[in-house]
């Protein structure tokens, strides 16, 4: 991804992969590690958030993978860009319910 002057232009299909797994892997990780170290009331939660974003991760790549846009490449790119946005709100809503599961 390139940011210039406030557009995001996607670089490649390739790196659109990466950023989801990224981004995925890292509520994944601080929700394992808020896992182990929370009572037992809140594992149950977070485990159901970790599900979660696996479930989003498999779903998104597999969109990524097969997109229902084929006809232009402007359509394309617009396609590839909701679903990076849509990655964005996904993962900042799953901070926002971790902060409020781990406080």
């Amino acid at each position: 991804m390139i940011m210039f002057n406030n557009v995001l232009k996607m670089a490649s299909i390739k790196n659109l992969k990466k950023d989801i797994n990224y981004l995925v892997d890292e509520v994944i990780g601080i929700a394992l590690l808020h896992q182990y170290t929370r009572e037992p009331e809140k594992r149950n939660e977070l485990e159901e958030l970790i599900n979660e974003m696996v479930t989003y991760r498999d779903h998104l790549i597999n969109k990524v993978n097969n997109p229902d846009v084929k006809d232009s490449r402007r359509a394309l790119k617009s396609y590839y860009r909701s679903l990076f946005n849509d990655l964005l709100e996904k993962v900042n809503s799953a901070f926002e319910k971790l902060n409020t599961v781990t406080d």
